[in-house]
């Protein structure tokens, strides 16, 4: 806003651009190079620091010390080989039922509880991870930021100039930054699989999420009376599958650690047993995580144990549309 106050209508749009261009510009950590911004690294963390406190006074940590330790600790070692190792990290889990998570600038990353009962191992969290620590690296948050305060600037004085419609360009400006969220998104998969395989974990990994996501867009589609869908998933303005399969994984298999550190499917679902699941808006159940003794059992049979039918018990287990259980297996349900 104080940005804005500094500028008269009797400045060219022209002259606008070309002095944020020369003077809003800082070096990005990830690429070097110069970047549109009209936030310093200082105020960046002060900002962070802020919308942290806002975003905890509308929406609760989860009430488990073990499970926010677990997630925490994945997230440092992470963070630790990030382009941005010299900021402090906080991570915290939401008791909140939507599949999501997100990232603030100065280096805060939130993942719901929705996300994790559909993760089905310690390499899809930390991809999950990886790839929000990726927007805090690159500062995406703050670019994103810097070009809204931009667009709005130069959006006014255009509707002024040409006395348009303010609805129009409004719309030209969410245009424009819908554009460069794709963008974004992009970069922060490729630095999360690096950083996955810098502290051991496959860059598969970061597929093996795409799947959980994509599945959950193909169910929602169906359950709605569509066929198929596209994937939109937590991550709304990504590419396509195609797109990330090439891009993500194929630089970050060359790093010498790639690989070397299970995706450790036991250990995560052990951490998740008794996590809370939003089974409708007045009521609540829990994960259960037991072990398939008996070959044969097929996922109808286990929904006479759960609350949750078969295709929806797939979709848990990450076997959705028609994978199949195995003997010996973990598997959760919800009751």
């Amino acid at each position: 806003m104080t940005f804005r106050r500094k500028l008269t209508q009797s400045i060219s749009v022209f002259a606008i651009s070309s002095t944020l261009a020369l003077t809003a510009c800082s070096t990005n950590p990830v690429s070097g190079k110069k970047d549109f911004s009209l936030i310093s690294k200082d105020q960046e963390v002060q900002m962070g620091k802020q919308a942290h406190q806002d975003v905890l006074k509308k929406q609760r940590p989860y009430n488990n010390a073990r499970l926010q330790s677990y997630v925490n600790s994945i997230g440092q070692q992470l963070a630790s080989k990030s382009h941005r190792n010299n900021i402090g990290y906080t991570f915290t889990v939401l008791d909140d039922p939507s599949v999501n998570a997100f990232a603030l600038p100065g280096g805060y990353v939130y993942v719901t509880t929705g996300l994790m009962a559909y993760l089905n191992s310690e390499g899809e969290l930390a991809g999950v991870l990886g790839h929000e620590i990726g927007h805090v690296t690159a500062r995406h948050g703050v670019q994103q930021a810097s070009a809204g305060m931009a667009t709005s600037v130069l959006v006014d004085l255009i509707s002024k100039k040409a006395g348009g419609n303010s609805k129009t360009f409004n719309q030209l400006g969410s245009a424009i930054l819908s554009g460069y969220g794709r963008k974004h998104e992009l970069q922060a998969d490729r630095l999360g699989a690096e950083y996955l395989a810098g502290v051991g974990y496959s860059p598969n990994n970061m597929i093996d999420v795409i799947g959980v996501l994509k599945a959950q867009e193909v169910y929602a589609s169906r359950q709605q009376g569509r066929r198929g869908g596209s994937y939109h998933g937590v991550f709304s303005s990504h590419p396509s599958n195609d797109q990330r399969l090439q891009e993500v994984v194929g630089a970050a298999k060359s790093i010498k650690s790639a690989g070397t550190r299970p995706a450790n499917r036991k250990a995560y679902l052990e951490q998740i047993n008794g996590l809370t699941f939003k089974l409708s808006k007045n009521k609540t159940g829990r994960i259960v995580v037991g072990n398939v003794k008996t070959a044969g059992l097929t996922f109808d049979k286990l929904a006479r144990k759960s609350v949750l039918n078969a295709q929806q018990l797939r979709l848990l287990n990450g076997r959705y549309p028609d994978g199949h259980l195995k003997r010996g297996e973990l598997v959760k349900i919800v009751k």
